[in-house]
C-alpha cells in the first residue's frame, strides 16, 4: 500500500461534501405542456411553503393565483411557481429553476452515472451539552426507531453533535451501519453550567439573580444558603457572595455552552448548503436557557436561522425532556419547604422559558417545535409527512437589500383562505455559492506540471468547473482469504463523454490519474491506492465504455470508508466518489456468505469476462450477473445441502421471485469457501430502482445469510 501524498491526502479529506456536488443529477427537462412557469433569471430568490388545513393535512392543489406574496408588506407578483415532493426526481430541477439556474441535459450514456432516485437529505443534529441521561437514553431509542420504520433508500441521512463527540462518523449515509455507530458514539456530556453547592441553583434562577436582578429571589438564596450552610446572622455578607458568585458562574458556563451549541449548528448549515436540495434538520434538546440581555444569544440565533435558510434547512426542534414540570415544583431541589411560594411564582415560567430557543429555531426555517410529548417518534413522523410536498415559490426583488438572504420581511397567505395554515420560514432560501453553481465567476485553476498533487482549494475549483464529462462510481465488498482474514474489495469505475451540445474534443482515451484512500471509523488512513489510466472517450448516444481498476485489502473487522479521485492529467477535470462498508466480525466456523459482486452482460460483452458494475446502473437489454461466496456450511457427513433464494425487491415488495434452487457443490474444490453465481435477464423490469437480495440456507445447520445490491435500471 503506497502512502497518500499530503496535499493528495487533503483534498481527499474534503471528498464527502464535494462528492454530492461533482455527482449531482441533472434535472430531466418537463414537456411543454407542463411547464409551470415562465422563464427566469438568476435575479430571482425563492422560498419554500408549506400549507395545511386545520386538521395538519397538506392542502395539494393550489395554484399561484391562490397565494399571496407579500415583501415588506408590499404585494410581490410570483415568477415562479412549482410543487414539490421531497426527495422526488423533480426536486432538484425546480430549485435550480427557481433561482434561473441552467443546466446542461446529458445524453443516455453519461446517464448511465446518475442516481436512479433522489432521496431525501436528513440530518439529527444532537444538543448533547444540554442533555441529561434519560433524555440521551429517549434519543437513542428514538433514531433508531426512525433507522426501522422511516428511513427510506435512498435517503441520505447523517447524525451529529454540538460536542462533536462523533467525529468522523459525522457525515451523510445511507449505511445504516455506519449510522448506529454513529449513534453509539453518542453519550453523556457533562454540563458546562454544573453547580453542585446547596441549594440547588438552576440556569433560570442564576439568569433571574444575575441579569435581571431580582431581588426576591436573591434573598430567597441568600437565606437558603443561610441554613444550607449553619451560617449566622453575622455571616449573610458571605452568603450574599456565595449567592451572587455562584449566580453570575452558572450563567457564563450557560452562556459558553450556548454559544457552542449554536456555533455548531451554524457550521453544519454553512457545510450542507454545499448539498443541492432541501434538508430535514432534526434540532433534539432539553432546551437551554436564552440569555438575551447579557450575550450575543440573538445574533447568534439570527445567524444559525440565517445559515439555514441559505442552506435550504428546514429546521424541527424535539425536546427530549418529553413531560416535564419546572423545577420549582421538584422536591429534590434542596431549596427545603418554601412558605413564601417565591421559588414557585419565580420558577414557573422557567420550561416554557427554556423552549424558547427551540419555538425560534423551528418558526425562523419554515418547521415545528415539538415538545412536551413522550413520544419524540411521532413528531419525527409527523415532520417527515409535512416536508414530503412543498410550494416552490420565487420572485424578483426591487432593491439589493431584498436580494440578500432575510434582507426582506416576507409574508406568505392563501387568499380568501383564513381557515389555512402556511408555514414559511423568515426570510427566504439563500441563493447557493456562485463558485459552486457556475463557472463564469469562478477562478480557473491552472494546469498543473505534476499531477500528482492537488490541493484542496484546487479540488473545489476543478468540481465547480466539471462538466461531467469525466465520471467516477465506486462499489464495495468483502469477502474472506486464506485462514480467518478478511478483504476489503474496491471497484473504481470510470467513464469520459461529451455533451452532445459542448464543443468537440478529440476522442479518444484520456489519461487519467487515480487516487484513493482508505479510513477507518475513527479517519485513520488505513491504505492508499495511486493508478494511472487510459479511459477510453465516448459521445454521443452509444454504448459508455469504461476503465476500471480493483483495489484489494485485508483488513481487521470493522467500518471503513472509501474515497477516491479521477484526475484527467494536465487539465484540472476531476471527479470522485465515496462509499462505506462494513466488514463483519464473524465467529470461527459460523455459517456466512460474502458481499455481492455484479455484473452486466450486453451484446458487445456476452463473451468477455465480466467486472463489477460500480455504477449499479443496467440497461434494460442486459442481464445481470452476480457472485457471492459461502463460507463455512456443513458437510461433516457428506457433500453440504445449500440452497438459494434469489428477489429483485421495489419500494420493499418483490417483482421477481424464482423458485428457491439448490446450490451444486459436486465442483467445488473448497466446501468452506463455496462460489455461487447466477443470472438473468433485465427486460422485464422496467426503469426504476431496485434491490437484488440473495439468501443461502444451509439447510444441514438450519442457518440462513443475506446479501443485498441496490441498482437502478434505465
Amino acid at each position: 500500500m503506497r502512502k497518500v501524498p499530503p496535499l493528495i491526502f487533503a483534498a481527499l479529506l474534503t471528498l464527502p461534501a464535494l462528492a454530492a456536488i461533482a455527482q449531482e443529477k441533472k434535472p430531466t427537462q418537463k414537456p411543454a405542456e407542463q411547464e409551470d412557469v415562465v422563464r427566469v433569471n438568476v435575479e430571482l430568490v425563492q422560498t419554500d411553503v408549506m400549507v395545511f388545513d386545520k386538521d395538519g393535512r397538506f392542502v395539494d392543489g393550489l395554484k399561484p393565483e391562490d397565494f399571496q406574496l407579500l415583501v415588506d408588506g408590499k404585494p410581490q407578483p410570483i415568477s415562479f411557481f412549482d410543487h414539490v415532493v421531497a426527495g422526488g426526481s423533480r426536486e432538484l430541477a425546480a430549485l435550480r429553476k427557481a433561482r434561473g439556474s441552467k443546466s446542461t441535459q446529458p445524453n443516455s450514456a453519461n446517464a448511465a452515472f446518475s442516481d436512479g432516485e433522489h432521496g431525501r437529505t436528513i440530518l439529527f443534529f444532537v444538543n448533547d451539552i444540554y442533555l441529561a441521561p434519560a433524555s440521551l437514553a429517549t434519543t437513542h431509542k428514538t433514531i433508531n426507531r426512525f433507522f426501522e420504520q422511516f428511513m427510506g433508500p435512498n435517503d441520505q441521512v447523517a447524525i451529529t453533535s454540538a460536542s462533536g463527540q462523533i467525529g468522523f462518523l459525522q457525515q451523510f449515509t445511507n449505511n445504516r451501519a455506519v449510522l448506529r455507530a454513529a449513534l453509539g458514539r453518542l453519550n453523556f456530556v457533562p454540563g458546562m453550567a454544573n453547580d453542585h453547592d446547596r441549594p440547588e441553583m438552576g440556569t433560570y434562577a442564576a439568569l433571574l439573580i444575575s441579569e435581571q436582578r431580582d431581588q426576591q429571589l436573591y434573598d430567597w438564596y441568600v437565606e437558603a444558603t443561610m441554613r444550607a450552610n449553619s451560617y449566622t446572622e453575622l455571616q449573610r455578607p458571605i452568603a450574599a457572595a456565595l449567592v451572587t458568585q455562584r449566580s453570575v458562574a452558572i450563567v457564563r458556563g450557560s452562556d459558553a455552552a450556548t454559544r457552542i451549541a449554536l456555533q455548531s449548528l451554524i457550521n453544519l448549515m454553512r457545510t450542507t448548503a454545499k448539498i443541492p436540495g432541501r434538508k430535514l434538520v432534526f434540532f433534539i434538546s432539553d432546551g437551554f436557557i436564552p440569555n438575551f440581555k447579557g450575550s450575543n444569544f440573538t445574533m447568534m440565533m439570527g445567524n444559525a436561522t440565517d445559515a439555514a435558510a441559505s442552506g435550504g434547512a428546514v429546521i424541527y426542534s424535539l425536546d427530549a425532556r418529553g413531560l416535564t414540570n419546572s423545577s420549582a415544583l421538584d422536591a429534590g431541589n434542596g431549596g427545603g419547604f418554601d412558605p413564601s411560594g417565591v421559588m414557585q411564582s419565580r420558577l414557573s415560567n422557567e420550561l416554557s422559558f427554556s423552549q424558547e430557543p427551540l419555538h425560534a429555531l423551528a418558526a425562523d426555517t419554515g418547521g415545528r417545535a415539538f415538545l412536551n410529548s413522550n413520544s419524540l417518534i411521532d413528531g419525527i413522523a409527523r415532520a417527515l409527512d409535512e416536508t414530503s410536498r412543498y410550494y416552490l415559490l420565487a420572485w424578483r426583488p426591487n432593491t439589493e437589500s431584498e436580494r440578500r438572504p432575510n434582507g426582506a420581511n416576507v409574508k406568505v397567505t392563501v387568499a380568501g383562505r383564513p381557515d389555512l395554515k402556511v408555514q414559511v420560514r423568515r426570510g427566504y432560501l439563500g441563493m447557493p455559492l456562485r463558485s459552486l453553481e457556475t463557472t463564469s465567476e469562478v477562478k480557473k485553476a491552472k494546469p498543473e506540471t505534476d499531477t500528482d498533487q492537488l490541493s484542496g482549494d484546487e479540488h473545489l475549483n476543478v468540481i465547480a468547473e466539471n462538466k461531467e464529462d469525466l465520471q467516477t462510481a465506486l462499489v464495495l465488498g468483502f469477502k474472506k482469504t486464506s485462514g480467518a482474514a478478511m478483504e476489503l474489495t474496491a471497484a473504481v469505475q470510470l467513464s469520459s463523454e461529451q455533451f452532445d451540445d459542448q464543443p468537440a474534443r478529440v476522442t479518444g482515451r484520456i489519461d487519467t490519474l487515480v487516487l484513493g484512500a482508505v479510513f477507518d471509523s475513527r479517519g485513520k488512513a488505513v491504505g492508499s491506492f495511486r493508478q494511472r489510466l487510459e479511459v477510453p472517450h465516448t459521445r454521443g448516444k452509444g454504448p459508455a465504455s469504461y476503465a476500471i481498476f480493483n483495489y484489494h485489502a485485508d483488513l481487521p473487522p470493522g467500518i471503513y470508508q472509501v474515497r477516491t479521485i479521477a484526475k484527467e492529467r494536465g487539465s484540472t477535470r476531476l471527479s470522485g466518489a465515496m462509499d462505506w462498508i462494513e466488514i463483519p466480525n464473524l465467529k470461527p466456523g459460523a455459517f456466512s456468505v460474502s458481499s455481492l459482486y455484479v455484473g452486466e452482460i450486453t451484446d458487445a460483452t456476452a463473451n468477455a469476462q465480466v467486472g463489477v458494475q460500480a455504477s449499479r446502473r443496467f440497461a434494460r437489454s442486459s442481464k445481470m450477473r452476480f457472485t457471492s461466496y459461502i463460507y463455512n456450511a456443513a458437510h461433516s457427513a457428506g457433500a453440504p445441502d445449500l440452497a438459494a433464494q434469489i428477489k429483485v425487491l421495489k419500494g420493499g415488495q418483490p417483482v421477481i421471485t424464482p423458485p428457491e434452487v439448490s446450490v451444486k457443490t459436486d465442483k467445488a474444490p473448497n466446501l468452506d469457501n463455496i462460489t455461487y453465481a447466477g443470472e438473468f435477464p433485465l427486460s422485464s423490469l422496467s426503469p426504476g430502482q431496485y434491490v437484488l437480495e440473495v439468501t443461502i440456507t444451509d439447510r444441514t445447520a438450519k442457518a440462513s445469510a443475506s446479501q443485498q445490491f441496490v441498482f437502478t435500471i434505465y
